[in-house]
């Protein structure tokens, strides 16, 4: 009898330290999610961090809380939001989400979990125009709105490069902001002049034995999508003429200089920015 009573003891002591330890690790891996300086508050599903180390939010209470409407369709598992001029529609487990009828593809999916929509913080920074940052140190997402919609935001570039040797292209420039202009105007383009080197704004390309070697200019005005933001491409074959390559030499640590012409056919109005870059060069262009 006192055996029994022993090992029932130590049981109930082991039952304690796992619940305990659970205790300690959920509170650990509590996920705290504010919107403008403002927690924001779940009643039941809770933000967490999934074995991906991918950070998923419930998607209804943070559109809410931004002023958006949501609905639920249970039988396509489909959940829709309606926020100003924008209306977003994501099925569950997909891979990507429609932004007013433009298809968005992420590298990730939302789930579903405690019956609520959760989804990765890029949803909530790409679909509802959302900045968005990750505090490790206090398992915190700050969110911070869009704001008022204004005719010339400062335009955000990226200069991208190949990561490996498969990859045909030098350069590309994308404008990462692009939605920031498209709150305002449907209706913009853009164009990037190389100011150096300059030999950047002609190319040729081979179309065949017919055409030959053709030459195209590269700074000629664009309009972009919610599916592309690149504005300018330059490949290792065809980044200037066959002359101008005799002319310069790339390097890596080379400056490029760009100017970037927004026009906002809205208004007929049209701004210039110019963005200096150091050209990162890994691979042998032909």
């Amino acid at each position: 009898m006192k055996y029994l009573k022993k090992i029932i003891s130590l049981l109930f002591a082991a039952v304690l330290m796992i619940t305990m330890c659970f205790s300690v690790s959920a509170d650990a891996e509590k996920v705290t999610v504010s919107l403008d300086g403002v927690e924001i508050t779940f009643p039941d599903a809770q933000p967490f961090i999934d074995a991906r180390d991918r950070t998923l939010v419930p998607i209804r209470f943070v559109s809410e809380a931004m002023g958006a409407e949501v609905s639920w369709e249970n039988e396509t598992q489909t959940v829709t939001i309606v926020k100003e001029k924008d209306t977003i529609s994501y099925q569950i487990y997909s891979y990507g989400a429609l932004l007013n009828g433009q298809m968005k593809v992420f590298d990730s999916y939302g789930i579903l979990k405690d019956d609520r929509t959760m989804v990765p913080l890029r949803f909530i920074s790409e679909l509802l125009s959302c900045n968005v940052d990750w505090v490790k140190d206090t398992q915190t997402v700050i969110i911070t709105s869009p704001g008022e919609a204004i005719a010339f935001p400062e335009p955000k570039l990226t200069f991208n490069y190949p990561q490996g040797e498969y990859d045909k292209r030098l350069l590309w420039i994308t404008l990462d902001n692009y939605r920031d202009f498209e709150r305002n105007c449907p209706n913009y383009e853009f164009k990037i002049e190389f100011l150096s080197p300059s030999e950047f704004n002609e190319f040729e390309q081979d179309e065949g034995e017919i055409l030959g070697w053709q030459s195209y200019n590269r700074d000629i005005f664009k309009k972009l999508v919610l599916t592309n933001s690149t504005v300018t491409t330059l490949t290792q074959e065809n980044y200037t003429t066959r002359a101008n390559k005799k002319k310069i030499t790339l390097s890596e640590g080379m400056e490029i200089k760009v100017k970037l012409t927004v026009r906002r056919n809205c208004s007929g109005e049209e701004r210039e920015y110019i963005f200096t870059e150091t050209m990162q060069y890994p691979y042998p262009v032909n």
